[in-house]
């Protein structure tokens, strides 16, 4: 997920190089980086990116958050970028060699312990929950996503999701019209109380309309305040 950390460089950066661009959806591209090292981080966690050719203000690079979309076992780091505006775009322009600086990992946006999982995700907002989603599985513990986006063409991560085995997989449409479409259709919040039940630990993520819709059903439906975990875009 691309996060709205809009920051100037003035920190110790992480060297990495462009594997591969991959086109996910025809909106997002998926960005593999590789580095000298492993890179280390829960999943989850977020880091910073920039480009010595991308200048924001004040003559300086422009640096922005992206979740790390890959598993903490792959030999990359994957970003999973929306088409947009300044440093998003650049990133997508990006061919195999190009060189980007990272740091991080940060945030404490991780899975806690517990036995069910309710993750609510919209758009990009899927990013971080691949890792997580693939954690808890692991674990065997009951996982539901509930994965919010315009069209079915914007479905990140379909083929992937719809192979995991013990993830219930509730996707829904916010564009009317797609009469093939077999999955829910409307904003997550207007369903959600299909699938919620008492003891899921919930994360949400999206865009911040979205985050606060559903926590306001959330709590509506009872679900306790310290169980909620949120990252939203600003």
């Amino acid at each position: 997920m691309l996060l709205s950390r809009y920051l100037l460089i003035n920190i110790m950066k992480i060297d990495a190089t462009v594997k591969e661009v991959l086109q996910e959806t025809p909106r997002v591209k998926l960005i593999r980086l590789e580095f000298p090292q492993k890179l280390a981080f829960k999943p989850g966690q977020w880091v910073g990116v920039w480009c010595d050719d991308f200048i924001g203000e004040n003559n300086k690079p422009l640096r922005r958050a992206f979740s790390i979309a890959s598993l903490p076992d792959e030999p990359y780091i994957e970003l999973c970028v929306a088409r947009g505006h300044a440093l998003s775009a650049h990133l997508q322009d990006l061919k195999p060699g190009s060189k980007v600086h990272l740091d991080g990992p940060y945030g404490m946006f991780w899975l806690r312990p517990a036995q069910k999982y309710l993750f609510i995700a919209g758009g990009t907002g899927i990013a971080p929950f691949r890792s997580m989603i693939h954690q808890a599985l692991s674990e065997g513990k009951e996982v539901v996503l509930i994965y919010s986006m315009k069209t079915p063409s914007d479905f990140i991560y379909r083929k992937e999701l719809e192979s995991l085995k013990g993830l219930k997989l509730v996707p829904t449409i916010t564009v009317e019209g797609y009469p093939q479409w077999e999955g829910e259709r409307g904003r997550a919040q207007t369903f959600l109380h299909k699938y919620f039940k008492k003891g899921y630990d919930v994360y949400v993520c999206g865009p911040p309309p979205m985050v606060e819709a559903v926590n306001q059903k959330l709590e509506e439906l009872g679900q306790p305040h310290e169980l909620i975990h949120e990252d939203k875009w600003e």
